[in-house]
């Protein structure tokens, strides 16, 4: 389905390499549930990361998707990118991805989160 839908022409905002906050978070609970705590500790960190260095990078703009393959906010989908038009920007960032960044704060280890304050 990866194929697929990575050479359909119409790029549809759930679609692959596009990440979203609610499956993330999803992921990694099943991961810590299931004994994986360093998969979802690299996980957590990875999507911080992501989410992180592109508020740095961009004015502090945390949009609605992210492409996870490139880890950036520039995604081309069939409803655009909420966040990244400059019109729409809330000070406070958009809804799901700030839930995501404060949970994988609080299920990161100190030295991950030490990591993400050197950006």
């Amino acid at each position: 389905s990866v194929e697929e839908t990575a050479t359909n022409e119409v790029q549809r905002q759930w679609d692959y390499p596009n990440g979203w906050a609610p499956h993330q978070m999803l992921l990694w609970q099943g991961l810590l549930n299931y004994g994986f705590e360093a998969e979802a500790h690299e996980l957590i960190y990875r999507w911080l990361y992501m989410i992180t260095k592109n508020a740095v990078d961009y004015n502090g703009t945390i949009p609605e998707k992210y492409d996870v393959v490139d880890r950036t906010h520039k995604v081309y989908a069939e409803y655009g990118n909420v966040g990244t038009e400059f019109d729409y920007i809330t000070t406070s960032g958009f809804g799901w991805m700030n839930a995501s960044y404060q949970l994988g704060l609080e299920l990161l280890p100190e030295q991950y989160r030490e990591k993400l304050d050197e950006l």
